[in-house]
């Protein structure tokens, strides 16, 4: 029985062939991946895990395709789709728990309707929750991983494991939860508070995103920032706003997004990112790090 048979006999959810990624990536582009799947629960995840490891299949996991650069050759293995299935919001005590699978603004918006504050700058971030904690998102001066009581996750031998926020460490763009397993669920520790100082911050977040930031399709936020030097102006002090490459630009609304202007592949975006990292070398003697994930092979 060959990997693909397997699969299809041990969970209900479609295993889709020759799947194109540009069907789920925010940038629109990427080639296509082997094998897709979006589990139904835990236990799909955890036959998913157990098959790949047997067959030696590489696997993938994205959320909804926002910092993620998939390349035209597309991806050798399986990507899992930690979506719909997984999204979803419940108090606890002073909290929440919620699926990997949950929207950041939805998030957000829940949180304050539960009567808990502390979420609101996590409005308008791209991406959900799983992938969040683990590059420990934040927007206005709060991260996530500031939240975080516990993950639930389902490690890479296909076993579930709990980590308590004691046992994670949490970083810039970063966390210790790299490499260990997907993410399924997360407890965060929230506070009672102003319902309607919330909405109003929440409102507010929302329109200087809408305000700054470019509605092309983009990954957010290409580049780390430096220390006292965000990226974006140093990539516009250095000349690359308005770059263009084939299909990809560096916006004219903020040059720390690359956009696609409806004809781009991902040879054009990474080429536009290899073009501004040597533009801010040139100027200020500063290599500008990726924020996005580069997976696939190059066409």
């Amino acid at each position: 029985m060959s990997f693909e048979e397997e699969l299809k006999k041990k969970i209900k959810s479609e295993v889709k062939a020759d799947e194109p990624m540009s069907l789920h990536t925010s940038w629109q582009v990427g080639g296509p991946v082997d094998y897709y799947v979006c589990p139904n629960d835990k236990k799909e995840i955890k036959e998913i895990v157990r098959l790949c490891n047997k067959y030696g299949m590489p696997t993938y996991v994205i959320g909804n395709g926002s910092n993620l650069l998939v390349l035209d050759g597309g991806i050798r293995g399986l990507v899992i789709n930690i979506g719909q299935p997984f999204c979803y919001i419940n108090r606890v005590d002073n909290g929440l728990v919620a699926g990997a699978g949950t929207p950041m603004t939805m998030l957000a918006k829940t949180a304050v309707e539960y009567g808990l504050t502390g979420l609101e700058f996590t409005a308008g971030i791209p991406g959900s929750l799983g992938g969040a904690v683990i590059m420990n998102a934040g927007a206005f001066g709060g991260y996530i991983g500031e939240y975080v009581r516990s993950v639930t996750l389902i490690a890479t031998e296909g076993e579930e494991k709990q980590l308590s926020s004691e046992e994670i460490v949490f970083g810039y763009r970063t966390s210790s939860l790299i490499g260990k397993g997907i993410v399924v669920e997360l407890e965060l520790k929230l506070y009672e508070g102003d319902l309607e100082r919330s909405r109003s911050k929440i409102e507010h977040f929302l329109s200087e995103r809408r305000r700054r930031h470019p509605d092309l399709p983009s990954c957010g936020s290409v580049f780390r920032n430096l220390p006292g030097a965000p990226a974006g102006q140093l990539i516009e002090n250095a000349g690359g706003k308005g770059l263009r490459v084939g299909g990809a630009e560096v916006s004219t609304q903020h040059a720390n997004f690359i956009v696609n202007k409806g004809t781009a592949t991902a040879a054009d975006i990474l080429t536009t990112i290899t073009t501004v990292q040597k533009l801010v070398k040139e100027k200020y003697d500063v290599e500008l790090q990726p924020e996005v994930k580069i997976v696939g092979e190059e066409g």
